[in-house]
């Protein structure tokens, strides 16, 4: 079958050493089960500050089209320059520019798809990667007579559902719900995307509520830590334990607690180092906040990391930190726990059915990075803990998908889609 996808999200950020690996993985499932991919993105990445063209590997294994959006330039620095020497824009210019890049995103990627298929690809499904493509996914689909399917990667609504005018006042994010689809599959990433559906009466039979797949390495990683060792640098020392943290460098993944928690760590005499991989707009911040709190050189900053090394990682370090302020329920969850690594994080509904206070990880509170700086060094001084918390990190790995199961459940039902057979709800 011809799949038609269009996205507003980036396949492959940081070049390609980060990004969204459930969109990838997305596209690597469709063309596993052997259906035809042609993928439209924006030129650049409408949700950066940067005016670099998107990145492209060169063994993606579909067609890709750019959407040219030469309108979205002057709108991301009319972003930046609203924005100022602050994190935050005013709601009302916000409002603006969030509409104003959806319409704009709208027309240039239903442009682009329409060329795609003037030049002789005939999508039988368009598939639609986040809220600001959503409405170009639908009107695409009724234009070519074919299904729609809108694909969501979390939300921040579900706290803002009581508040009156919710439509009104977050428009592009309610897009991805309310905009018709045949189908809508919102990520169980722990924003609580189910509870969004239901206040808007999504129905069932069109709605799916899944948990994200791991992709593990098909055996362990042969890298040991003096490799990695001598692959990053001196700074990552061989005798130190590593706590690892793997997210985007920015404000809500809260590294700042990670840091804090740190330094606590280091007043008990205990030589950890915080391995971190990722970048993001907060890495200016969070290197000040380090030299300030005096723990600079317990600190690794790794910056993009390539996924091979991530696992290696993984398998190498002492323990897996994870302290967010919207949701802790994400991919490198669940890959320190196919890892077998034992977790220190907070407090999180989001995570209250994957983690256990002493059972498989060491908990605290959001904001108490004094106990969590003792639980760090708690675990970082007792083998047996961490060798307890680890068996049991992969005892609960065996409950998760792994990619190639969750994507043939999604293959089956878009394939019955297609064919007009229709779905069954259902799925983890």
């Amino acid at each position: 079958m011809n799949f038609l996808h269009i996205s507003a999200l980036p396949v492959w950020s940081m070049d390609g050493k980060g990004g969204m690996p459930s969109l990838r993985e997305t596209l690597k499932g469709h063309l596993a089960a052997g259906h035809d991919l042609q993928l439209v993105l924006p030129k650049y990445d409408p949700f950066s500050d940067d005016d670099k063209p998107m990145f492209v590997p060169a063994d993606k294994g579909f067609v890709l089209h750019f959407a040219p959006c030469r309108w979205l330039l002057p709108l991301k620095k009319l972003r930046v320059q609203a924005r100022g020497k602050g994190d935050s824009i005013p709601f009302g210019f916000r409002w603006i520019l969030n509409v104003t890049m959806l319409l704009g995103l709208t027309t240039s990627l239903m442009v682009k798809a329409m060329q795609v298929r003037r030049n002789g690809f005939v999508p039988q499904l368009v598939y639609a990667h986040n809220q600001y493509a959503a409405l170009a996914g639908y009107l695409l689909g009724r234009w070519f007579k074919v299904p729609n399917v809108t694909r969501l990667y979390g939300t921040f609504l579900a706290d803002l559902m009581n508040r009156p005018l919710v439509s009104l006042r977050y428009p592009t994010a309610v897009a991805g719900y309310l905009v018709p689809s045949a189908l809508l599959i919102c990520a169980n990433d722990g924003t609580r995307g189910d509870e969004v559906a239901r206040k808007f009466r999504i129905p069932d039979h069109r709605f799916r509520f899944w948990q994200n797949g791991v992709e593990p390495p098909s055996q362990p990683p042969q890298v040991t830590r003096a490799d990695l060792v001598a692959r990053f640098g001196l700074n990552l020392r061989l005798e130190s334990r590593w706590a690892v943290s793997c997210s985007r460098l920015s404000y809500w993944k809260r590294i700042d607690r990670m840091l804090r928690a740190l330094a606590v760590c280091r007043g008990t005499g205990v030589d950890c180092q915080l391995v971190v991989a990722g970048d993001g707009p907060e890495k200016e911040n969070l290197h000040t906040l380090a030299a300030e709190l005096k723990v600079s050189d317990q600190v690794v900053w790794l910056g993009a990391v390539a996924h091979d090394d991530i696992w290696a990682l993984m398998n190498t370090a002492d323990v897996f930190m994870l302290t967010n302020d919207v949701t802790n329920r994400c991919n490198p969850l669940y890959e320190a726990a196919w890892a077998g690594l034992p977790v220190v994080s907070v407090n999180d509904s989001s995570t209250s059915d994957l983690l256990h206070h002493r059972a498989n990880a060491l908990l605290t509170e959001k904001d108490d990075t004094e106990t969590l700086g003792n639980l760090l060094s708690e675990i970082c001084r007792d083998e047996q803990l961490r060798e307890r918390l680890g068996q049991a990190q992969k005892k609960l790995s065996e409950t998760f998908w792994t990619w190639e199961e969750r994507m043939r459940v999604e293959v089956a039902e878009l394939e019955k889609l297609v064919s007009g057979v229709g779905v069954m709800a259902g799925g983890r």
